[in-house]
């Protein structure tokens, strides 16, 4: 198997009570326009996007009180929720660190396919490294295929 490797910046996700509102509000500042938008009914986030060098720029609401946004923005309050990069063999790198104590959330690489989703791919792989393995920041790995 080919050794898995980072191979870019994905997105930086700032969770925020009212996407639409923040998507405005960049859009007087900087002129972004945040074209793009979905939602993930499993994770109960809907996302506003703007691409920048092939990287996103999200903000990700709760579409329920319940959400792990919701919870997010409850505790910590708006912000930086999530990095993402993009990862080749997700499986092996998730293996590896594992080895290496690094904690994830779940236990256990994610698919979703969801053709509104701009990634390059019908389909994607996910997993997030807890905060604690990473400096305090939730760190999540994607693959597309």
């Amino acid at each position: 198997m080919e050794k898995p490797e980072v191979v870019q910046i994905e997105e930086v996700a700032i969770a925020v009570k009212e996407p639409d509102k923040a998507a405005a509000y960049f859009k007087e500042l900087f002129g972004m326009e945040f074209p793009l938008s979905w939602q993930i009914p499993h994770e109960k986030i809907k996302v506003r996007s703007e691409k920048i060098s092939g990287s996103q720029l999200q903000f990700i609401g709760a579409t329920d009180p319940e959400g792990v946004v919701a919870r997010f923005i409850k505790e910590k309050g708006e912000g930086l929720n999530h990095i993402a990069l993009r990862v080749t063999h997700i499986e092996e790198m998730v293996k590896q660190l594992k080895a290496k104590g690094v904690k994830f959330i779940p236990d256990r690489v994610v698919e979703v396919e969801n053709k509104d989703i701009p990634l390059g791919g019908s389909k994607a792989y996910y997993i997030f490294i807890h905060p604690k393995s990473a400096y305090g920041v939730l760190i999540e790995l994607i693959e597309i295929k």
